[in-house]
């Protein structure tokens, strides 16, 4: 029936289009003779039809019925429960790093919501006290420090002793830390010119023992060659991708003096060598085009100063004016304007240092912050560096007897054991169960005893902590709170929204507005009646 009248409607409509083409008048009034007749046959159209445009009354929607059955019960929409947006009980949030070379700081953070003072003791391995600080009810965050002085797996101990009614009680919970020995890469550091930030950059990996050659660019055909820390003097093509070096650092205005081999090298040294770029405000057209053949195109920007955001207190860094086109979400990349930004996968390892101004740190009191800015690019850079493949670990707080979760690209194709490790040496794998992860491949355990665990061989395993069930009560409160209020914030239902149910527009409208426009056509129409 509706295709009978829109076909009506369309010939209607033609028709009288037709008419107002044949009119002897101005184009202004044959454009809206034309306006006004679509006005009419569209509302005789929509008096057939009339759109849902009203929203419909909820007071007469029929209330649903409660299910007499589990089926009924069970195909139900999903229903949000209230929650609350906050508690009172006391909850922490304990940061360090688990995982730390030989040298490196060990720093403990707390948030936390006590409402108790008390205070905190920060134990080494032998039950040596090596910090303390107050745990303020009015200071949100307390901080510990300590430099471990020996490589291994090692269980610090935190004791917090809070006094109430004159008495103190004091309490003890588990701090692993595994402290590996330093194996230096060997560094190959490639400047166009000298500068400050080259200076204070080779002088730091002179200090921190790293094997490193350094060739600065003196003249168009002088070269000044240093070696320092034991690396070898091989007289080796500075870009061969067999030669020595783990990490080769170069400066991008060294694009036009290279040659077209050694250009032909760079890719091949990102497959098998890591590659950082110093960036520089000057950078050569050709090293532009490089970065857009490599998928990772810098393009100009403006150059602010920026955080780097391991260092709150430390000046800020100005950025050499470039930063990425694009990225992809699996890319690296520090700050909110990028200082660094890296394309780190097995098969490639190639990335940008987009600031030229750490020195200052170095002179103004800030040497600690610049080592942890370099080192957290040189970790970065060679995460893939030999047969190392990075394991993650995606639970929070390892728990005895509840699911530990590890991902890593090494699991692909392999059945991984997660083996404890105890005072009597006796090891017991457990087979993991396999989740989708990405691009990683995620197993997870349910480890039946606290302890060291670790995943793969001896030689190159992974190690993390397994914690007692009942270790860190008030964390364990604070990610079952965050964990509830995910769940709380989350969508339920379909993926889709609903659409508003509506009501169709009253017929009595759209004739008043019908016969509105049909006057006002019979007016203007009047004079060619006579």
């Amino acid at each position: 029936m509706n295709s009978w009248i829109a076909a009506v409607c369309i010939a209607a409509l033609g028709i009288s289009l037709l008419q107002v083409v044949r009119q002897k008048t101005s184009g202004a009034r044959r454009t809206a003779s034309a306006l006004l007749q679509i006005a009419i046959w569209g509302l005789v159209w929509l008096l057939v039809t009339p759109p849902a445009l009203l929203p419909t009354n909820t007071t007469d929607t029929p209330q649903i019925e409660l299910p007499q059955n589990r089926d009924a019960l069970r195909d139900l929409p999903p229903t949000r429960l209230p929650t609350k947006t906050a508690i009172d009980a006391q909850t922490w949030q304990i940061s360090w790093p688990q995982r730390l070379s030989l040298g490196e700081p060990l720093q403990l953070r707390i948030a936390q919501n006590s409402k108790t003072a008390s205070r905190i003791f920060l134990e080494d391995p032998f039950g040596n006290t090596v910090d303390t600080a107050p745990l303020d009810p009015k200071s949100s965050e307390t901080t510990l420090n300590h430099t471990p002085k020996l490589p291994g797996r090692w269980l610090y101990q935190l004791r917090f002793e809070t006094e109430s009614g004159g008495a103190t009680s004091v309490r003890r919970e588990p701090l692993p830390v595994e402290v590996l020995a330093p194996e230096p890469p060997t560094v190959l550091l490639w400047l166009a010119r000298p500068g400050f930030e080259s200076a204070a950059l080779s002088r730091w990996l002179r200090q921190s023992g790293t094997p490193t050659r350094v060739i600065t660019q003196l003249a168009p055909e002088v070269l000044r060659r240093e070696s320092f820390n034991g690396v070898e003097t091989q007289n080796r093509q500075l870009l061969d991708p067999e030669g020595p070096f783990d990490l080769l650092i170069l400066d991008s205005r060294l694009w036009p003096r290279l040659d077209l081999s050694q250009r032909q090298n760079l890719a091949k040294l990102a497959e098998n060598r890591s590659l950082l770029w110093l960036v520089n405000p000057d950078s050569p057209r050709g090293f532009l085009d490089y970065t857009r053949a490599q998928g990772m195109p810098l393009v100009a920007l403006s150059a602010p100063k920026t955080d780097f955001p391991m260092a709150d207190k430390a000046p800020p860094l100005a950025l050499s004016g470039y930063g990425p086109q694009y990225a992809r979400p699996t890319d690296i990349q520090l700050g909110t304007a990028p200082i660094y930004w890296a394309r780190i996968t097995p098969d490639q390892s190639l990335g940008f240092v987009l600031f030229g101004d750490s020195y200052r740190w170095t002179t103004s009191g800030f040497a600690a912050e610049y080592s942890r800015l370099w080192k957290t690019l040189f970790d970065h850079q060679l995460t893939y560096r030999g047969d190392h493949t990075p394991i993650a670990l995606k639970t929070q707080l390892p728990l005895a007897r509840q699911r530990v979760t590890l991902c890593s690209p090494a699991f692909v194709g392999t059945v991984p054991k997660l083996i404890p490790v105890n005072n009597e040496g006796v090891e017991a794998p457990l087979t993991g169960v396999a989740l989708p992860g990405g691009n990683d491949t995620c197993y997870s355990w349910w480890p039946q005893k606290s302890g060291w665990h670790r995943v793969g061989p001896d030689s190159e395993a992974f190690h993390f902590y397994v914690f007692p069930s009942e270790a860190w009560p008030q964390w364990q409160q604070a990610i079952a709170h965050a964990d509830t209020q995910q769940m709380a914030s989350a969508r339920l239902g379909p993926t889709k929204d609903k659409e508003v149910p509506r009501s169709q527009l009253p017929r009595n409208w759209i004739v008043l507005a019908l016969i509105l426009l049909v006057t006002f056509s019979w007016w203007r129409e009047r004079s060619s009646l006579r």
